[in-house]
């Protein structure tokens, strides 16, 4: 395994009242976004913060909101890294879920071509996907939207060159080094490996996103007679 190199945060603008604490240091850490996880989780200290406007946790990065007119962006900038150098990793919290997943092994299907970009069969493919522990890393680009990590290497696929104008909702999908299941009918650069029957979102459920930060995902292969 290649020797990981030391995590040095940087504070960098966006926009006259947002600030991107970036802690990435080449590929995807799962300690650094444990970090960030306690940062802003329920006991963290930056939803406390006051002079915040919102938080928006992303993969190994988080934006900060603020009004520019109340608050200097140095002095918060030297804020967030000293936050970030006092923060420990959250202890795993989240749940364990699983999901069951269709595949789609149809001729031509999309799981088709990542196996072929892999240089596998469609069974190793399933196998490969499904033995993997993911966490959910942040909740973003749509609502419901869990980006997953831990998926094997050999299963990155680059996303299509041109987004197909609608992906279905409850389809589980490969993009790059991530997996997730797409919420909502969308449309999408992913590759489609299947579907779940599982409702990632529902604005009428008490808690309307399925997954938070800090779960752990297993997806289980399903029968599509079951």
């Amino acid at each position: 395994m290649p020797r990981q190199l030391p995590m040095k945060p940087r504070v960098q603008p966006c926009g006259a009242g947002g600030l991107l604490l970036d802690v990435s240091s080449g590929p995807f850490s799962l300690p650094a976004q444990r970090r960030l996880w306690a940062l802003v989780g329920e006991a963290g200290p930056l939803l406390r913060w006051e002079c915040l406007r919102s938080v928006v946790l992303g993969v190994n990065n988080l934006l900060v909101m603020f009004d520019p007119l109340r608050t200097h962006p140095q002095a918060l900038a030297l804020e967030l890294l000293q936050a970030w150098k006092s923060a420990r990793p959250s202890k795993e919290s989240g749940r364990m879920i699983e999901v069951p997943v269709v595949y789609d092994t149809s001729r031509d299907s999309e799981l088709e071509g990542v196996a072929r970009h892999a240089g596998l069969g469609v069974d190793e493919v399933i196998r490969l996907h499904t033995s993997a522990t993911y966490h959910v890393a942040c909740i973003g680009s749509v609502p419901g939207f869990a980006y997953l990590v831990g998926l094997p290497s050999g299963l990155s696929t680059p996303r299509h060159t041109t987004p197909r104008p609608r992906i279905a909702r409850g389809t589980v999908a490969i993009g790059g080094a991530q997996t997730g299941v797409i919420p909502m009918d969308m449309p999408s650069g992913w590759h489609a490996l299947g579907a779940t029957k599982l409702d990632m979102f529902d604005p009428s459920r008490a808690r309307p996103c399925l997954l938070a930060p800090g779960d752990q995902i297993r997806f289980i292969a399903r029968d599509a007679r079951r």
